[in-house]
């Protein structure tokens, strides 16, 4: 006989640890699979050093819940500033400070470390008893009938959250999906550099290095917090292969990379943006950019719509000052399955909307939003 669950969630990033431990506590038995052998998704295992979607462009949090408890715990309280800066859009200083949000233009983000992400999941998840995870389970055998899932690898479900990044179940189950491309949502290889003894203070000190970079043939990249001293993580719109050379060319030609390394052992391209489900409403650009709310909304953001060609060029799109846009509960709905409910990458959202609630603060605040609608 196929053990039973009241929930489902796939995916174990910060829409599925969100998803999961919220209908958990809200005393449902839960599932959580996830392809990988263990829970961290993007936040814990890209190389991503910076929590972004937490704040608006006044440092004020957006989402309280289960969004702030795991950033809270996620800080490093009382530890040492690092040296290390983050260059500004008019060269001005911002220090990531262990324990703070930095400012970064326009935007705040929340410096952290990749280990401490997936140790904190790890606590989370294990602090509830109700809650058996998965790991190295790809998704396969989604049975659906009268319109609803009723059971995925194997197991019995009663609801599922797909928190896949990639909408997984819906494409499984053969439900309409929206997708991005390489033209406003390329994928971009993240990874650590070590023993650098250079600061990147200001814009002019990361053209010093890009620059030298680009005319070598590389692809571009481009520099933010770290916080282990003499440290830097890098975004790089080349290859996971290029990776080794483009280190080897920072050792022999860019003063103060002569002895950077990396210590990650394997390096991946992350996907910013996949397939997204068609919901119940599309959540639009337009609805971003007028900072539009609504009666329904489950969750907030103020991320700007941030689209990425596969050049490594941005174009961005701000919201108006001091604002943020709420998302529906109708864009957390499928349309036509009517047990399966998203979060994370994966909520209902055109191709400019996701630009911007692809964020990891956007994603736990719909993890969250989802397991309510999936538990009531």
């Amino acid at each position: 006989m196929h053990e039973t669950f009241d929930i489902a969630v796939i995916g174990s990033g910060a829409a599925g640890i969100a998803a999961a431990v919220c209908a958990a506590r809200a005393g449902g038995k839960v599932l959580l699979l996830d392809k990988n052998s263990g829970v961290g998704g993007t936040g814990g295992l890209s190389g991503l050093t910076t929590l972004c979607g937490l704040y608006n462009d006044t440092g004020n949090f957006l989402n309280d819940g289960f969004t702030r408890e795991f950033a809270e715990a996620l800080v490093e309280n009382g530890a040492p500033r690092t040296g290390l800066a983050h260059f500004q859009k008019k060269g001005e200083l911002a220090e990531p400070v262990r324990g703070a949000p930095i400012k970064t233009g326009r935007l705040w983000v929340l410096p952290y470390r990749p280990e401490k992400f997936c140790a904190v999941a790890e606590n989370f998840l294990a602090r509830q008893p109700n809650l058996k995870t998965v790991w190295n389970a790809p998704l396969k055998n989604v049975v659906v009938e009268n319109a609803r899932i009723i059971s995925l690898n194997g197991f019995s479900v009663g609801a599922v959250i797909d928190g896949s990044g990639t909408a997984a179940v819906a494409h499984a189950a053969g439900a309409e999906c929206l997708a991005t491309d390489a033209t406003t949502q390329a994928s971009a290889v993240v990874f650590a550099l070590r023993g650098v003894a250079r600061e990147i203070r200001t814009a002019a000190d990361a053209a010093q290095v890009s620059l030298p970079v680009i005319r070598a043939g590389f692809p571009s990249l481009h520099f933010h917090p770290d916080l282990e001293p003499g440290g830097l993580t890098v975004k790089f719109s080349g290859t996971p292969e290029q990776v080794p050379t483009l280190i080897a060319f920072l050792q022999a030609h860019v003063r103060g990379f002569e002895n950077c390394s990396s210590p990650q052992k394997k390096i991946c391209a992350s996907h910013r943006a996949g397939r997204m489900i068609v919901g119940e409403y599309v959540l639009s650009g337009a609805d971003v950019l007028a900072a539009k709310k609504f009666p329904d909304a489950a969750a907030r953001g103020a991320w700007p719509v941030e689209q990425w060609g596969a050049d490594g060029k941005t174009k961005v799109r701000f919201l108006p000052p001091n604002e943020f846009y709420e998302i529906p509960a109708r864009s957390l709905r499928a349309a036509t399955i009517k047990n399966l409910f998203m979060a994370g990458k994966s909520i209902s959202a055109d191709a400019d909307a996701i630009a911007s609630a692809r964020v990891m603060g956007c994603c736990f605040a719909t993890g969250e939003a989802a397991a309510k609608l999936a538990t009531t």
